[in-house]
């Protein structure tokens, strides 16, 4: 009996002492805050690389888009548009491009899709917090390419996220036709979002 309450004894003061000492050591914090804080900047990272990767996306959009309606234009000889259209079926001007866009032959270079006039291309609305203008005030509805593959009007496609200027990308639209990406308007100045 005597060592049964000594064994008791014993296993009451291991269950205390576990009791006493129940909590988190300072090493265990330690690695548990650098773990959470890899975690937390990685996080971030990944935000920054789905923008980074949604604008990329937008950009190379654009710029085949812009390619196929110079393409399409020289090889039909004729004229070919690229507008913003919200619902990809029309021409609307009162839509913000970020919200789509359609490429089509406009036989009658009226700018508007006719009944007849073939679509080559639409793409829906940009991902993310996305915005784009046309023009330094936003104020272009359309490009248009003639069948030598020239555009009109030449300008400055602004591409612009939640992150604001200093991660817009443009594509330039020379009155040549060729598209080019960069990091500055057609006329050298700096981008803006606003």
């Amino acid at each position: 009996m005597r060592r049964h309450n000594l064994a008791s004894a014993v296993s009451f003061s291991g269950v205390k002492s576990r009791l006493i000492q129940a909590g988190y050591t300072l090493h265990e914090l330690l690695i548990t805050s650098i773990i959470a804080g890899a975690l937390g900047t990685g996080a971030v990272s990944f935000i920054g690389l789905m923008q980074d990767t949604r604008m990329a996306t937008a950009v190379n959009s654009m710029m085949g888009d812009l390619a196929l309606a110079r393409s399409a234009a020289i090889t039909r000889n004729a004229m070919v548009t690229l507008c913003k259209s919200r619902d990809g079926v029309s021409c609307t001007d009162d839509s913000a491009w970020h919200e789509g866009w359609l490429v089509f032959a406009d036989d009658n270079n009226n700018h508007d899709v006719d009944s007849g006039e073939m679509i080559l291309h639409v793409q829906e609305r940009l991902a993310g917090d996305m915005k784009l203008r046309y023009g330094e005030t936003g104020g272009y509805h359309y490009v248009r390419y003639n069948s030598t593959g020239e555009a009109w009007p030449g300008a400055t496609f602004t591409f612009c996220d939640g992150r604001g200027t200093q991660n817009a990308k443009a594509v330039v639209v020379y009155w040549s036709g060729r598209p080019r990406v960069s990091v500055k308007t057609a006329e050298g100045k700096p981008l803006r979002c606003s």
